[in-house]
């Protein structure tokens, strides 16, 4: 079923396959070599070294088969480089992730990690589950390839605009990204970096478009060259030239369906074996992380605490927590939402007393727009709007608003996924059963 789109409402652009932390490039390299173009949205350059990137370029094949053909890069991150490409064999777009060639095949989560959970659970549809991997050999060494399936734009903040009655998709989404989830955890499996700009659209009908017909609706690859300082060639480790990324939000309504599917798992490990800390960014982190990261453990619960600011601001197309200053600036925020943290938390809380007293009370903060303390009820009656200039007046030309009905069953459900004690907090399983959902 396509999502129940109206007209296009001059959509903004949005995070699309950013599988890993986004890095930039530098002016120039210890190599000698420099990028002659924006800097924007491409990979550091510096990092096309042994063990590092695999040089690509438009029209590669990146496999001895000949299979897949390099049509456009979708991303990039500290792990490996994302194209957009054409399987010859099958007659489909894919995603294709080259990691760096000093991550082995038994440290891509995609392969050693997803085996684990079962393809047949519900949530398994919306889990971007490798369709094929292969390696491929070059002058930087041996790199794993994860062919994906081609995505759109993530859920967030600008899916909306999109959406001719938003709330009721906007909630169907939301409860896919939790059977997502809960078929990780069912498998044993954290996902470590559960947020919106991991939850991306599924997209149909691009497979019988031409090469051409795809740009067109894309943008066609703009890449800036890469030289060397003194004119030389470039040596073979190096690219002739960066790519910056693609923006799939640039895709018309019609190809997109109401179905979502979670993508990145460089984070993702086996409750049997958590990892000592997880970089996810601190507006998802639960308090215990935030807090004290040396004394609270890694576990499912850091998800779930995850899964509630990802409901959040699927549904309200904006986050739960802003994060301008720090850490500090969340955890006051979540006090602000959800009352004064228990002991030991609020004693180890070393910067509480810039924010609060000793009862919690705020010292200094945020108030809404009518002037009330800022909190989880006056955040959940904002609404969002489009403005535009029409005839030379700017006017608001769409509005979207969550009903008191369902702001009082998403507050009830918040409190209990948002649960300061990490045993306390509601399993994936249990949030689907919720009645919000309902």
């Amino acid at each position: 079923m396509e999502l129940d789109f109206g007209r296009d409402e001059n959509p903004s652009h949005g995070v699309q396959y950013s599988y890993d932390d986004m890095v930039f490039a530098p002016a120039s390299t210890a190599h000698g070599t420099y990028f002659d173009g924006e800097q924007d949205d491409v990979e550091s350059l510096s990092e096309y070294q042994e063990g590092g990137y695999h040089p690509i370029h438009i029209r590669d094949y990146l496999d001895n088969r000949q299979r897949y053909r390099v049509i456009h890069k979708l991303g990039h991150g500290a792990f490996g480089t994302v194209w957009l490409c054409r399987d010859h064999q099958l007659g489909r777009y894919v995603a294709v992730k080259v990691m760096t060639a000093d991550v082995s095949v038994e440290k891509v989560a995609e392969l050693s990690i997803l085996k684990h959970i079962d393809r047949d659970n519900p949530g398994a549809r919306y889990i971007a589950l490798p369709l094929d991997n292969f390696e491929v050999h070059g002058p930087n060494g041996a790199h794993q390839c994860i062919v994906f399936p081609l995505l759109g734009q993530s859920v967030s903040p600008s899916l909306w605009q999109r959406l001719e009655n938003p709330g009721p998709v906007l909630r169907k989404l939301c409860h896919q990204a939790v059977q997502a989830l809960n078929c990780l955890h069912e498998g044993n499996v954290g996902h470590g970096d559960f947020r919106p700009a991991n939850i991306l659209i599924k997209v149909s009908g691009l497979d019988s478009l031409s090469e051409e017909q795809l740009l067109t609706l894309l943008g066609h690859p703009q890449p800036g060259n890469v030289i060397t300082q003194d004119g030389t060639d470039l040596p073979s480790f190096s690219p002739r030239y960066l790519v910056p990324a693609v923006d799939m939000s640039r895709l018309e309504s019609k190809y997109l369906l109401e179905e979502i599917c979670l993508i990145r798992f460089g984070q993702a490990y086996l409750t049997s074996s958590p990892p000592p800390d997880l970089g996810t960014p601190e507006n998802y982190l639960p308090p215990e992380r935030l807090i004290d990261h040396q004394k609270d453990k890694v576990g499912l619960s850091c998800d779930i605490w995850a899964l509630g600011c990802t409901i959040f601001e699927i549904r309200l197309q904006t986050p739960l927590f802003h994060m301008l200053y720090g850490p500090d600036e969340v955890l006051n925020e979540m006090v602000s939402f959800f009352g004064k943290f228990p002991e030991p938390w609020w004693s180890r809380w070393e910067q509480r007393g810039e924010y609060r007293d000793e009862e919690g009370r705020m010292l200094r903060g945020r108030m809404d727009i009518d002037g009330e303390q800022y909190s989880i009820d006056s955040v959940l009656r904002g609404n969002k709007s489009v403005m535009r200039t029409v005839d030379g007046v700017l006017r608001v030309v769409k509005t979207m608003e969550v009903p008191r009905d369902e702001m009082a069953v998403l507050k009830e459900l918040l409190l209990r996924v948002c649960a300061y004690m990490p045993d306390e907090r509601l399993c994936a399983g249990d949030v689907l059963r919720d009645r919000w959902f309902r």
